[in-house]
């Protein structure tokens, strides 16, 4: 993979599940060190946006087996992340802040548990939220999400555009893309219905979600931000 910077061992970090109508945000963290990166390369671990879902579960659970104290999962089910972004419309923030939060967590929670120095984020804003994030909890200001960590951490933050070439952003891709699919799996089970993944043709799922469960029960599975919600609400 190419060379973004000449770390030793560092965290990598990567969402899941923004531009999905349905399920869960998830963000993850991966802390890669001399040892794992040699075994993830050789496991095969890359962007898992060129991965089919069945090979995103098989190298997740590969690399939870190896290295689970490396890894560090946040994920904002769709009752939780409607709650949380309608807090952050009231505030006059957007999405881009609410994704900041669950980076800065995850960071924060593997940072200090492994003793992490240096953090690589796909760049998703060109405000520098994460590391803003990081600095209100070190200064105890009230965090968005209630129950975050909130032990200090120092730790250096690069952000650059496609750091998915990175093979610790890249484990955290495939950590976050496997903990969505489960998430999207456990409301599909609940609700005994398939959700589709995506914002495209899902407003008749979303219609027949809602005759089966009503209007109300959609903050449950769906982010009711979108666009969408006002078609699939047309009954």
């Amino acid at each position: 993979m190419d060379a973004i910077h000449n770390w030793n061992a560092w965290i990598g970090t990567d969402e899941a599940g923004k531009g999905d109508y349905f399920g869960p945000l998830v963000a993850a963290a991966v802390y890669v060190d001399a040892e794992c990166r040699e075994t993830f390369s050789d496991l095969g671990v890359t962007d898992g946006k060129r991965l089919s879902n069945r090979r995103i579960q098989n190298l997740a659970e590969s690399m939870r087996c190896r290295y689970a104290q490396h890894i560090v999962v946040v994920e904002k089910m769709p009752a939780e992340y409607n709650s949380l972004y309608a807090t952050l419309r009231r505030r006059g923030q957007n999405l881009n802040h609410l994704l900041a939060s669950l980076h800065a967590e995850a960071i924060r929670t593997l940072a200090n548990s492994v003793g992490a120095k240096y953090a690589l984020v796909d760049q998703f804003s060109k405000e520098d939220l994460i590391t803003r994030q990081l600095s209100l909890r070190a200064n105890n200001a009230p965090p968005l999400q209630r129950g975050a960590a909130s032990t200090p951490c120092e730790i250096k933050i690069k952000q650059v555009t496609k750091a998915e070439r990175d093979i610790a952003v890249a484990a955290a891709s495939i950590i976050a893309r496997d903990a969505f699919l489960t998430g999207m799996d456990t409301l599909s089970e609940k609700y005994e219905m398939r959700l589709p993944r995506g914002a495209y043709q899902v407003v008749e799922a979303g219609r027949e979600f809602v005759k089966l469960h009503g209007s109300d029960a959609l903050q449950n599975v769906a982010k009711l931000h979108f666009n969408l919600t006002d078609a699939v609400r047309a009954l």
